[in-house]
């Protein structure tokens, strides 16, 4: 601070009037540059005019363009900032016929509505659009009761119920014609393994909306188990010499129970019989036959589809 007081004797005393000096002439050059002209590049906001409700605009539409324009410091700095600056407007008449607006055709539109600027040169080369005709139908509701993602077994045990049998569906036109003629409850990324009460959307194109949003669902599902049991098998017209018997007196038997029913089920609920007027008389073997099974078990699979008969002279 030695040399300010050296070179400017006072400072101490009258900085005030220093700073306040600085000040107005900073203020008195600011203010002297922004009324001048200056030429600069600016993001300019757009807006569009059509008729919004029979179109899907299928690409988000441009929301600024960049322009070279020439105004007062003032103007520039407000249309920089965004302040009291009405986008261009684009009017489309036929949304669905226009692909794009060259910069030949974008100059009088901009030169028209740019409101204290003057327009040097548009930057940007072309807008494109991508806009399609609106198509709405009433399509019913299906649900894939098949595709329906239930966990490791599971299954239901009721019908499927819907609180709707129909919805409005819209979008654009090409996705429209390749819709099937039903629209489909979604499923997707779902694992259920309870009793199911919900609501669903659609699985849909993009840009597709349907009305209602949502279908409530509902339908019981149960986990169901697979088991085995050896159970002895029945004779039917064999030798009463006993001159053919069977390898095998028992056989096993695969099935599948709802986990609540599993202890209703014993060897006692089924019946598999062996008839030996019907044998393989090329490899002497006879087929085993279900005759009656339990009401509540499925899937019944019998571990053989033939069994070897044995003669006394085999031994």
């Amino acid at each position: 601070m030695g040399i300010f007081r050296f070179l400017l004797p006072g400072l101490k005393d009258n900085w005030k009037v220093v700073v306040l000096s600085i000040l107005g002439a900073a203020t008195f050059w600011f203010f002297n540059a922004m009324n001048k002209s200056y030429d600069t590049r600016v993001d300019y906001p757009l807006s569009y005019t059509f008729v919004e409700d029979s179109v899907v605009v299928i690409e988000p539409l441009a929301g600024q363009i960049k322009i070279d324009v020439t105004s007062g410091g003032w103007n520039l700095i407000r249309k920089t900032l965004r302040i009291n600056a009405t986008p261009i407007n684009i009017p489309l008449d036929n949304p669905t016929e226009i692909k794009f607006l060259t910069r030949s055709s974008l100059i009088p539109m901009i030169s028209d509505q740019l409101d204290g600027l003057r327009l040097i040169y548009v930057v940007t080369d072309t807008l494109f659009f991508n806009i399609e005709k609106k198509v709405t139908r009433r399509l019913p509701v299906y649900i894939d009761s098949i595709s329906i993602p239930l966990s490791q077994s599971f299954r239901m045990i009721s019908p499927i119920t819907c609180n709707i049998d129909s919805a409005v569906v819209s979008g654009p036109k090409s996705t429209m014609e390749q819709m099937t003629p039903f629209v489909q409850l979604d499923f997707s990324n779902m694992s259920i393994d309870g009793n199911f009460d919900d609501e669903l959307g659609y699985f849909v194109g993009e840009h597709v909306m349907v009305e209602p949003a949502e279908a409530t669902v509902k339908f019981q599902v149960a986990k169901y188990l697979a088991r085995e049991i050896s159970i002895p098998i029945e004779l039917l017209d064999f030798p009463q010499d006993s001159s053919a018997f069977l390898a095998d007196n028992e056989i096993t038997l695969y099935y599948t129970i709802k986990e609540v029913d599993e202890d209703e089920v014993s060897a006692s609920d089924f019946s598999v019989t062996v008839d030996y007027s019907m044998r393989n008389m090329r490899d002497s073997s006879v087929g085993p036959i279900l005759m009656y099974a339990h009401e509540k078990a499925l899937d019944i699979v019998l571990a053989s589809d033939r069994i070897k008969l044995s003669f006394p002279e085999d031994q």
